[in-house]
């Protein structure tokens, strides 16, 4: 697939969602004119948008920083990747994709569960990079093995998985899939197309520093690709857009009933902060 990247300035992207990665493109409302999202990366403390400069965060311990919203009738994203990341270029390309998908795609055009707005921040604190995890990874892993093979897909195991899971991991593990598996699978399919090999050695080295749980992102672009094959694309990512968990579609397509979700909402606006 093509980049759909054009150089707006100096450490800045301009992002169009492709239509063959996210078939819902139309689903977005844009607040402005520009049918793009501005991705922009820090120069010398300011971020330099087409509606003025914004102050970079002050270092917050050597960590990747992403902010996003709605500026100046344009979506903008800011991210900081001074922390360093394996290959800078490609990188950026990636993570822009990754995030302008986040604040267009879902937070612009779909539906979300009510429980999937905010997250404890203690959740995050305790269980980003958990290994409790990947029992479940590893059978979304054996579900995508299993078609490559000729097989037919199953549920019991992925299903035992995830019960298996605390209370408290189960709510961090539903959001973090929620938002991160349809910003992954698009990021990687207009990034990296069918070669998935590609795409999983740059995950695994992505961030300096570690790379703690790059596993869920993983899933998320096998869960993508098994989806493709049970539902169809256009199918799956039309429910998505409805408000539904890619894991959700997934327990169904294995022949599994899926968790009860709340009331969905749209989200109006979301002001950069």
């Amino acid at each position: 697939m093509g980049w759909n990247l054009v150089m707006a300035a100096a450490q800045a992207l301009s992002i169009a969602i492709d239509p063959a990665a996210w078939t819902q493109v139309q689903r977005i409302e844009w607040p402005g004119e520009s049918h793009r999202v501005e991705v922009v990366q820090p120069v010398a403390g300011m971020y330099r948008t087409g509606c003025g400069d914004l102050p970079a965060a002050s270092p917050s311990g050597g960590q990747h920083s992403f902010r996003m919203g709605e500026y100046c009738e344009q979506l903008v994203v800011l991210i900081d990747l001074s922390a360093g990341t394996s290959d800078p270029q490609l990188a950026e390309a990636f993570l822009a994709r990754h995030e302008a998908f986040h604040v267009a795609a879902q937070m612009y055009g779909s539906k979300i569960p009510l429980e999937f707005l905010e997250i404890e921040p203690s959740l995050v604190e305790r269980f980003a990079g958990s290994s409790a995890f990947q029992p479940l990874f590893a059978e979304v892993d054996a579900l995508l093995a299993a078609l490559d093979s000729g097989g037919e897909l199953s549920c019991p195991a992925l299903v035992g998985a995830y019960h298996a899971l605390a209370d408290d991991e189960r709510r961090y593990l539903d959001y973090k899939m929620f938002w991160e598996w349809p910003a992954e699978f698009y990021a990687q399919q207009a990034t990296f197309g069918s070669d998935t090999a590609s795409y999983r050695n740059f995950r695994s080295k992505l961030f300096n520093g570690g790379n703690e749980g790059f596993e869920l992102f993983v899933a998320g672009v096998e869960a993508g690709l098994i989806l493709d094959r049970a539902m169809g694309r256009e199918a799956w990512q039309d429910a998505v857009a409805e408000g539904r968990s890619m894991f959700d579609l997934l327990l169904g397509a294995t022949g599994c009933s899926s968790p009860e979700r709340g009331v969905r909402v749209r989200m109006k606006r979301v002001e950069l902060r």
